[in-house]
């Protein structure tokens, strides 16, 4: 319940004084009679006050990632209710892409989250794109992993994967990132010339036919970018966790969260909470 009342306030209040000459207006304080200086004050009732969090909505924000990544991401959750984009935003925003900076939270956040995503797949996807939105959580979850801070700025980066066009084939190789891994100079000569509108095609040219023939570019450069995806599902304490329905899943969580030993365990059940209130009013398609 809330209701509005009013209590005169006798305030500094600031108006022209119309005694002054027309041309020469100035401000000074008081009250004017037949103007109202009362306050308009809102009260909130205990039971208004004790609202429960899941009437306080935030929208996560939507995760671009890499080309690949946004891509996979907008056709796979296109034509899912609105709750389970929520869902599945909110899990890269809140498990992942995180400002949390404690390594066993972030650890478990990470794992909570890759478990909350497979939910989502077994119950709202198809064979196919369940799989593919998985492969795709993982990535997000491995770069998560590639954190660092800045020590001066307190900046927060993240790692990566090269970046393959839509289309591109599996073996595409991005040049400028190679050329940065072996020969960062010749990136700063390419780099040099596009700024001053030089020939910077024959630089790239050059490199590309170098590169082609350096089989062990090839080999550490792909073998670097496999590292980087990773694989984040290897340790997984919540990995085995139902999905059958939400009871089931959410019982073998907290069971989980019980067995674990978390020194606070406030911030992964407040987590767990926020994934169960968003995905609420979806409908599986089991």
């Amino acid at each position: 319940m809330m209701k509005i009342y009013s209590s005169t306030q006798h305030d500094l209040n600031l108006y022209i004084n119309s005694k002054q000459h027309a041309d020469k207006p100035a401000l000074v304080t008081g009250t004017i009679p037949e103007l109202s200086h009362d306050t308009d004050t809102v009260e909130i009732s205990p039971a208004a006050r004790q609202l429960a969090a899941s009437d306080i909505v935030n929208h996560s924000a939507k995760y671009f990632g890499t080309v690949r990544i946004n891509d996979s991401l907008n056709r796979l959750l296109k034509d899912q209710p609105s709750e389970v984009k929520e869902a599945a935003y909110g899990i890269i925003q809140s498990n992942f892409i995180t400002d949390v900076t404690g390594e066993e939270e972030r650890a478990a956040l990470l794992a909570l989250g890759l478990t909350q995503a497979k939910y989502i797949a077994d119950n709202y996807m198809k064979d196919d794109e369940a799989t593919e939105f998985m492969n795709t959580i993982r990535q997000i979850g491995a770069i998560s992993k590639t954190r660092t801070v800045d020590p001066e700025t307190k900046e927060i980066h993240y790692e990566t994967p090269p970046q393959r066009p839509i289309g591109a084939p599996d073996d595409y190789i991005d040049l400028t990132d190679m050329m940065q891994k072996f020969e960062p100079e010749t990136l700063d000569k390419l780099q040099e010339a596009i700024v001053n509108g030089k020939d910077w095609s024959s630089i790239l040219r050059s490199f590309a036919k170098k590169a082609s023939t350096r089989e062990d570019w090839l080999k550490e450069y792909r073998e670097g970018t496999a590292q980087q995806i990773g694989d984040v599902a290897s340790d997984n304490r919540f990995g085995n966790a139902s999905t059958a329905s939400m009871t089931e899943f959410l019982k073998d969580i907290k069971d989980r969260i019980a067995d674990a030993g978390y020194k606070n365990t406030g911030f992964i059940t407040d987590n767990l909470e926020a994934f169960v209130r968003t995905l609420g009013s979806a409908k599986s398609i089991l």
